[in-house]
């Protein structure tokens, strides 16, 4: 497989530049798409736009801050659980229902089911996983808290 039958279908160019330029940087402005529009040449409807259909085609899933939360006094952990694939619905629920849970996935593995929880203290960080334990009805759950950051730069050529 070459490397242009790898990028998506249906972008074009400006779309592809879109992409690369989002990956690296927001910039933090008051109309941040009008911002990246005057880089692009282009109006901030077209940018507003063009991002919007990123969006809905899956290939940006997300805009937002990456907070450094322990420098806020946070506490996060990755936590690893026994699910009985019986009770995936009740698990999804649960981790939906908290925003304190950033990521979630299903695993083909005994410890099939593994999450990211951030809340502003250990006690609070503790007390989610444990409401997620009980909500679920995880048979066991390994809670794996940070102790050092190691922060990789990925970055997707389009």
């Amino acid at each position: 497989m070459t490397k242009s039958e790898n990028k998506p279908s249906g972008l074009d160019e400006l779309d592809r530049e879109i992409v690369n330029r989002i990956q690296e940087e927001v910039p933090l402005a008051r109309r941040p798409f009008q911002f990246l529009a005057d880089e692009f040449g282009i109006t901030e409807e077209e940018m507003l736009y063009r991002v919007r259909r990123l969006w809905d085609l899956g290939i940006v899933r997300r805009l937002g801050p990456i907070l450094n939360y322990p420098a806020w006094g946070m506490s996060g952990a990755l936590v690893a659980a026994k699910l009985d694939p019986d009770r995936f619905e009740e698990a999804r629920a649960a981790v939906q229902e908290r925003p304190e849970i950033t990521h979630a996935y299903l695993r083909d593995h005994a410890w099939n089911l593994w999450f990211t929880v951030i809340a502003e203290n250990e006690a609070a960080r503790d007390a989610i996983i444990e409401w997620v334990r009980e909500r679920a009805d995880l048979s066991e759950v390994r809670k794996l808290p940070q102790l050092k950051s190691f922060k990789l730069g990925v970055r997707f050529e389009t």
